[in-house]
């Protein structure tokens, strides 16, 4: 309880150390050259033997501990100090009364008490060191043999040091407490400058991971149909009529355009899914079921049918990019759909802080080890050759809900159809 105490008074900022720290070992070597040139210029002065060399010697140890780099030292220093320097005061108190208050002694003595109130950093301390001061130096004036005049000037001199350091202490609250919002100031801001390095290292990560998709794509995907083009053009090319026909050549012909077609899907979805790597800034509240309602038209037919359950709500966000959400959705819907007739439901559930929207269909399911795998970009779990779809759908889809702040994901059972939900906040 009491070393917590002291330890609070004692606590001092790493520049307060270093400046008390210089200060105290300047004194050592000081102290004993003011009581050399004492000696000169007063030869009848009275002091106790050695003792004001000890002093120095005391001064240059407490100056010299903060280079221990002890904690014990760093936590207290404020207490050693403050030891240090009243020891000394109400010594030089003491002296300059048995030498009947020469002006010498008097003048060291109030040197000494102002420089040891502007080194004191704490509040108790300041008013501890000065009240003992005034005390001490009352008591030796009022039972001294000095005249009424002289008595006045020591104590009214010694009382105006003591009022000084209140002024000095309010000043000190006042910087003290400015140091403390500047700090709080920097941490905030260093907090600030911490999270915005941590999103850029994540943007960064991601887009990474993104390129290196590119990568995959280009040297496998796209390679594929060029080098397909290439045989087929080169076997057209061939000199040899025999094989050569209207009609192998109408279907060789057809495959090409088929494979750049499909290079023509991919290229448009890298470039669409790298376009979502910038963030959204053009929010704006959107009527999802007004939107909900222009999708649904386009895309029913006797062999899809669309229901929205209940109202949408109005939400904050892109509505292209909203609209690209549930036009993908549903389109993987439809797509992937081994139904005669493609039914699909669209809903949305109101939460504290969001709207969770979802898209169910009556589809062949997915297998729940295949949940994670279809969100990823050129990722598909079977290929047909009547569907036109490169996996870029839904990987498409959880960036741009997660860039929203969102999150999406997918319910379903081989068999049972699927329900993709994705969350956007209110």
């Amino acid at each position: 309880m009491i070393l917590d105490f002291l330890k609070r008074l004692g606590k001092l900022e790493p520049f307060e150390i270093k400046n008390s720290s210089l200060v105290l070992i300047l004194m050592s070597p000081g102290i004993y050259l003011y009581s050399v040139l004492i000696f000169r210029f007063n030869p009848h002065a009275i002091e106790v033997p050695y003792l004001r060399e000890l002093f120095a010697v005391f001064y240059m140890i407490v100056g010299l501990l903060p280079f221990l780099k002890k904690k014990f030292v760093e936590d207290y220093y404020g207490i050693f100090v403050f030891i240090a320097l009243l020891l000394f005061q109400h010594y030089l108190t003491y002296t300059t009364a048995i030498n009947d208050f020469s002006l010498d002694y008097l003048l060291g003595t109030y040197i000494v008490m102002f420089g040891a109130i502007l080194m004191l950093n704490v509040r108790v301390l300041i008013i501890l060191f000065s009240t003992l001061q005034l005390l001490h130096m009352g008591y030796q004036v009022l039972t001294s043999q000095l005249d009424l005049v002289t008595e006045g000037a020591i104590l009214i001199s010694t009382t105006t040091i003591y009022v000084y350091s209140f002024i000095i202490l309010n000043g000190f609250i006042r910087y003290r407490k400015n140091l403390q919002e500047v700090n709080m100031q920097l941490e905030d801001r260093i907090k600030l400058r911490t999270q915005d390095l941590e999103n850029r290292a994540k943007e960064l990560y991601e887009r990474n991971k993104d390129l290196e998709e590119f990568a995959y794509v280009v040297s496998h995907d796209l390679k594929r149909p060029l080098r397909n083009i290439y045989t087929l053009a080169d076997w057209l090319t061939e000199d040899n009529e025999d094989e050569f026909c209207k009609e192998s050549a109408k279907e060789n012909l057809t495959m090409m355009k088929d494979q750049v077609e499909e290079m023509d899907m991919l290229i448009n979805g890298v470039l669409n899914y790298s376009l979502q790597m910038q963030k959204e800034h053009d929010l704006e509240k959107v009527d999802v079921d007004r939107m909900i309602k222009r999708i649904s038209k386009l895309n029913s037919s006797n062999k899809c049918k669309i229901e929205v359950k209940e109202e949408l709500p109005i939400v904050v966000f892109n509505e292209s990019r909203l609209m690209q959400v549930f036009h993908n959705l549903i389109q993987n819907a439809i797509k992937h759909n081994d139904k005669d007739v493609v039914e699909i439901k669209i809903g949305c559930e109101e939460k504290e802080s969001e709207y969770c929207f979802f898209v169910k269909d009556n589809g062949p399911g997915i297998d729940e080890k295949y949940h994670e795998k279809i969100f990823h970009l050129f990722q598909k779990l079977e290929i047909k050759s009547n569907i036109e779809s490169i996996g870029i759908g839904l990987a498409l889809v959880k960036k741009i809900v997660e860039r929203n702040k969102g999150k999406v994901w997918l319910e379903s059972e081989k068999g049972k159809g699927c329900a993709f939900f994705f969350s956007v906040p209110k």
